[in-house]
């Protein structure tokens, strides 16, 4: 019986994590974020849900991303960073204003796998734009496979950027 319950949630986490790329809905018409979607899958997204921008954090954007982009009048940003030594705070400050202004919207986040660097941005976006607490939005990022023992940097960093865990603390970071 343990191997049949093992057999389902590792098919689970391939079906979720491989074949659907990790694709979630952070604010429902507005923000998703996902690891790197195939081009038939983006095809699919960009019509399923209406994308006027995509931001990816990739070191490298497929060509095939930049086509669909520019065949179906998407802006597409390209924000590289390494989901070993975390987001900087000049990265976070050209990522931000992507995320919130409204004529960028709907926007996919996405990275290679959608739990790390997508992960890092979705908890900023999260704590310093909605307002959520740190543990909450944390939370999240791990439910979308994020291992923090695998880079442990990116907790660290999100726990010492807000030390206290408050609203106001990260309003005060966000200024």
């Amino acid at each position: 019986m343990l191997v049949v319950l093992i057999g389902l949630v590792a098919a689970g986490i391939t079906l979720d994590f491989a074949i659907l790329k990790n694709f979630g809905t952070v604010v429902p018409g507005k923000m998703y974020r996902s690891g790197q979607p195939s081009e038939a899958q983006l095809g699919k997204w960009i019509q399923e849900y209406g994308f006027k921008s995509i931001l990816s954090m990739r070191f490298g954007v497929p060509d095939y991303e930049k086509e669909l982009a520019e065949s179906h009048g998407i802006k597409l940003y390209h924000v590289p960073f390494s989901a070993t030594k975390g987001l900087g705070e000049e990265q976070w400050e050209v990522i931000r204003p992507i995320l919130t202004d409204e004529s960028n919207l709907p926007i996919l986040v996405h990275c290679h796998g959608g739990g790390d660097r997508s992960g890092i941005v979705t908890v900023l976006y999260r704590v310093e734009v909605q307002g959520w607490p740190l543990e909450k939005a944390l939370r999240e990022m791990n439910r979308h496979y994020h291992v923090s023992l695998r880079y442990p940097a990116l907790h660290k960093q999100l726990r010492d950027r807000y030390q206290d865990d408050s609203v106001e603390g990260a309003a005060q970071l966000a200024h």
